[in-house]
């Protein structure tokens, strides 16, 4: 009887060696029948990189199921890490190969502006290369990001696009092992296999250049440390956050005002203001001008129809976009939608669910966080679906643990019948 005991203790971890294993070898195959596609094309992003996705899909696969299977220990996360470094051996060759962003992309705007960053040994934004004005018109902080790393690195090219993999790797690590000891089993599980099913757009946006993997890389760090009650680190990461993707601002200021009244440590406040004013501070320096937003927001509602022309726009405009939040965008090939398929509808569930489970007033604060996160991107921002969409639900779903966290309460559950 012992011994059947033992082997049904065992069988978690024979599972997880007998999936490392498989992983490896797809991750491997793959990568070496399709590694010349890479090396022929330096293109960020295309289907000649589609084996690119595969270190990150991959060690998320593995980390998923030891979360599942409840065996995020040192020794797992260990070989999770030696399982991203295996999947990245057939790129080995091509790691300095440098890479290129099509002109007037995103990605090629903020290559541009951190490589003058980097050659100036400068702050300025450098907006006015491309824009012909000295204030910010793109998201800010990302640029900055990019300039550390290709300086960190040597140059921007292949090992960039899987370092920041590794880094995307890493922040998923430290909140899945951050909200498993919160004892929300159910909830954890959802997490895991939300991040898992986003990982392929998630590796996706870090190969084309974006800044949405960042975004919700900042707001994991920031739960992570909620959760570890060290406020200040996380009121840091909550501020960073509209820094890198202004349409964040309203859930940063939810979540630290949430942070500030429920700690009672409004001296927070201090520190928090700093860093979200940081595009002020850009804008009175360089360009003389007090200015907070950036001029490029993809505006979609015409704001000179007044008051009831811009409302049935709005309303247009927000009825359009449901369809986004099920998986499907009617402008995208199908590449692109069974990407969005695969995490969409169900972040939109989960994030339905966890709503569902929280006490008032935690359940107010989440509902709060989702209208401010998805009320923005409802008029402004358009183009490269889901990158929206993902930043949003991932942010609402991140955003359960650190408001169960602060409102003190349990999630709710049927009352038991009066004896």
């Amino acid at each position: 009887m012992s011994s059947r005991l033992d082997d049904l203790r065992e069988l978690p971890g024979r599972w997880l060696s007998w999936l490392w294993l498989a992983v490896a070898a797809v991750g491997l195959t793959s990568g070496l029948l399709l590694n010349d596609q890479v090396a022929s094309d330096p293109h960020a992003l295309g289907p000649h990189t589609i084996s690119l996705l595969g270190p990150l899909v991959g060690a998320t696969a593995f980390l998923t199921a030891a979360c599942l299977l409840d065996r995020l220990t040192g020794s797992t996360l260990l070989a999770m890490g030696g399982l991203f470094i295996v999947l990245c051996l057939p790129f080995v060759g091509m790691l300095g190969a440098p890479i290129v962003h099509l002109e007037g992309d995103d990605s090629f705007r903020y290559s541009t502006y951190a490589h003058h960053i980097l050659t100036e040994r400068t702050l300025w934004g450098a907006d006015g290369l491309l824009h012909d004005v000295p204030y910010y018109v793109d998201q800010p902080g990302y640029r900055y990001v990019l300039a550390a790393t290709i300086a960190l690195l040597g140059g921007e090219h292949r090992g960039l696009q899987l370092f920041d993999m590794g880094v995307m790797l890493a922040g998923t690590v430290g909140a899945l092992v951050a909200v498993s000891s919160r004892g929300d089993r159910p909830a954890t599980m959802a997490l895991a296999v939300f991040l898992l099913a986003a990982s392929p757009y998630a590796a996706k946006n870090i190969l084309y250049g974006y800044t949405e993997w960042f975004a919700v890389l900042l707001c994991m760090l920031a739960t992570c440390h909620v959760l570890k009650r060290q406020w200040l680190v996380a009121m840091v990461m909550l501020a960073l956050m509209p820094f890198v993707r202004q349409n964040l601002l309203v859930v940063s200021m939810v979540l630290a005002a949430t942070v500030l009244i429920l700690t009672r440590r409004y001296w927070l406040g201090l520190p928090y203001l700093a860093l979200l004013g940081l595009p002020l501070y850009h804008n009175v320096h360089y360009a003389d001008r007090w200015q907070f937003l950036v001029t490029n927001r993809g505006v979609e509602v015409e704001l000179e129809a007044g008051w009831l022309g811009t409302l049935r726009e709005v309303m247009v405009a927000a009825a359009s976009k449901v369809p986004h939040y099920l998986g499907y965008h009617p402008d995208q090939d199908l590449g692109t939608i069974a990407i969005a398929v695969m995490f969409v509808p169900l972040g939109t569930g989960l994030a339905g669910w966890l709503l569902s489970r929280l006490e008032a007033p935690g359940r107010w604060v989440l509902a709060a966080v989702a209208v401010a996160a998805i009320a923005p991107t409802l008029v402004l921002g358009h183009g490269s679906y889901p990158r929206f969409v993902y930043v949003n639900l991932a942010v609402i779903v991140l955003s359960y643990w650190m408001v169960r966290a602060l409102t003190g309460r349990r999630t709710s559950s049927p009352r038991r019948p009066d004896a």
